[in-house]
């Protein structure tokens, strides 16, 4: 790996670029890789090193504290100057100097360095790949985008290095891409704009709100009035964001169980005696360790081990549950846990209906409307929980069996293989879970009478994700609130105690992303044929059928506009939610 120095000198680019409402995020209280120092680069006169301020205090700041303003607002570089006022950037728009220039001590640590007075001490973030190997075909076409939020910008940076009167796809791609931006968007024929994340508020929109051609090339689109084509260049985004966490094998309630084995001992001759002895060693420090945290609670489970005494030869009897329960076109649910009294169902309910939320997200078309099955397949759970509060899952399962299963039952394999050496039989360390939070949302579903929907009854049927407390104790005192959209409960997006409008935002966000994918694209898919006709052809189609089945008859335009009046009311009642006294304590709802 090249030195971050050289690197850092390699990537200075002097894009010019115009500051347009700044949307600041949360510092990443996660712990994550250090940055790397960079070295000390003096600002040009007329130029702007780094081209976000945080707007944090100098008078306590430390590098520790620019560095995680930085990752968490998704940026590349952290510059600290003159005793701690800290900047952010993708690019360092300036020239590396000596050493000596960066002198002055941190407000909030005399023992470290906060640049000079013009000079910036620069930290990069070696979690991004490098940058020279990204060109402008590398950026994805999002599609259509909105871009009139109250909450500001959907990308916070135009490029006024960007000829309007000749504006075209690829002059704004190469702006951004020269910026190291990995959001670009043409908007109303001649702007270009760039970002590092996508602003609160910012929804996708039909293709036909992007229509204006571009000033330099009528043959392409550059978006619209209050609307963008909006583009993202994965490979310019960090490959561990604040939240990251590497992948675990935990023991939790809303994820796979785990593999159960068991061992028989055969015996057949007698082993010479052996000496056993075992080593306690521990890894190197690492320069690019997270940082030391406290480590979170834990819980333990007693672990299976063999011995070795007069066996050479073992029978090993593996038992995999199935991973698939239940299949919706490309998505499947994680199984839901076994129950043998009411406690135990209703927390299998909670499972279950928390996973609803994912389905829709990746189900895909049209497979997607079986989703509504599956739903209504866990509240079948509840009932069964009410009227049959003794009943076990199996039974249940037999009256009403999920859908395509993959396997549909646990396999069980037999091997016989040598005996291994003696284990250890140190219990195993597992990442402590609550129960399964209820699935009472914390964020409202609006209510409007003119398109008919409110509590209980959103439109389509298509409920609002759940926003509800943490399952997981290494999240939670940092980030007490989830939003409950994967299949896996640590892939889930979390949230501070004080960022559930934002966790409501992102619900009503993918509410209205599922209201278009689902409900708006069967209306347009059943073509409006007499409902008398729903089993008099063998043309009618699978879509129009479930359409019909779900009493669907809209067109496609009025389906949009219960969508989107549903998104803008559902922002609206959302803005001050409260969550004071809701998640008080790990464990408790």
């Amino acid at each position: 790996m090249p030195a971050i120095r050289n690197v850092a000198a390699a990537i200075m680019a002097a894009v010019s670029v115009v500051k347009a409402t700044e949307v600041f995020l949360p510092p990443c209280l996660d712990p994550f890789q250090p940055f790397v120092y960079s070295g000390c680069y003096a600002e040009a006169s007329g130029t702007q090193i780094l081209p976000y301020r945080s707007p944090a205090q100098s008078d306590d700041m430390t590098v520790e504290k620019c560095v995680a303003e930085c990752k968490g607002n998704g940026y590349r570089y952290a510059g600290l100057v003159y005793y701690g006022i800290c900047y952010c950037g993708q690019t360092v728009n300036g020239a590396a100097t000596e050493e000596t220039s960066c002198s002055l001590p941190c407000n909030g640590d005399k023992s470290e360095t906060c640049g000079g007075n013009g000079a910036f001490s620069i930290y990069q973030d070696p979690t991004f790949q490098p940058i020279d190997e990204v060109t402008i075909e590398d950026y994805d076409n999002l599609g259509c985008w909105t871009d009139d939020s109250s909450l500001g910008r959907a990308l916070t940076y135009r490029q006024n290095s960007v000829d309007g009167s000749s504006m075209t796809t690829e002059s704004c791609l190469a702006a951004c891409k020269a910026g190291n931006f990995p959001f670009a968007g043409t908007e109303y024929g001649g702007e270009c704009w760039c970002g590092v994340v996508i602003g609160n508020g910012t929804y996708s929109a039909p293709s036909f709100e992007c229509s204006m051609p571009c000033n330099g090339n009528s043959d392409q689109t550059c978006g619209g009035p209050n609307r963008l084509n909006l583009y993202a260049a994965d490979e310019l985004l960090s490959l561990e964001p604040c939240g990251y966490v590497p992948p675990v094998v935990s023991s939790s309630s809303v994820e796979p169980e785990p593999t159960t084995t068991t061992v028989s001992t055969i015996s057949t001759q007698e082993p010479e005696p052996t000496t056993s002895s075992s080593t306690s060693t521990s890894a190197p420090p690492s320069t690019t360790a997270p940082p030391s945290t406290t480590a979170p609670p834990t819980s333990t489970s007693k672990s299976t081990s063999t011995t070795k005494t007069t066996s050479s030869i073992c029978t090993t009897t593996t038992v995999t549950p199935p991973t698939c329960e239940y299949k919706c076109g490309k998505w499947c649910s994680n199984p839901i846990p076994n129950w043998g009294n009411g406690n135990e169902c209703k927390s299998a309910y909670s499972n279950c209906a928390l996973q609803v939320a994912s389905c829709f997200k990746g189900a895909g078309f049209p497979e997607v409307l079986d989703c509504f099955n599956f739903g209504a397949w866990c509240s079948d759970v509840e009932k069964y929980c009410r009227n049959t509060p003794s009943g076990n899952k199996g039974s249940f399962c037999g009256r009403n069996p999920p859908k395509h299963p993959n396997p549909p039952k646990s396999v069980t394999s037999t091997i016989t293989v040598p005996c291994a050496a003696p284990t250890s039989t140190k219990p195993a360390t597992t990442t402590t879970q609550a129960p399964v939070p209820t699935p009472t949302n914390i964020c409202k579903q609006p209510s409007n009478s003119w398109y008919d929907y409110g509590p209980g009854k959103p439109v389509a049927g298509i409920e609002l994700p759940i926003v509800t407390c943490n399952d997981l104790a290494d999240q939670f005192n940092s980030y007490p609130f989830k939003l409950y959209n994967q299949p896996l409960s640590r892939n889930c997006k979390k949230y501070s105690r004080s960022g559930c409008t934002n966790a409501c935002s992102d619900a009503c966000k993918e509410q209205y992303e599922d209201c278009i994918d689902v409900y708006a694209e069967s209306c347009r898919s059943n073509r409006h044929k007499p409902r008398s006709a729903k089993f008099a052809s063998e043309s009618v189609s699978e879509v129009e059928k479930r359409t019909w089945g779900w009493g669907w008859t809209d067109n496609y335009s009025t389906a949009v506009n219960k969508c989107k009046a549903q998104y803008s009311d559902c922002l609206d009642v959302n803005r001050f939610v409260s969550a004071s006294g809701k998640c008080p304590a790990f464990g408790r709802f």
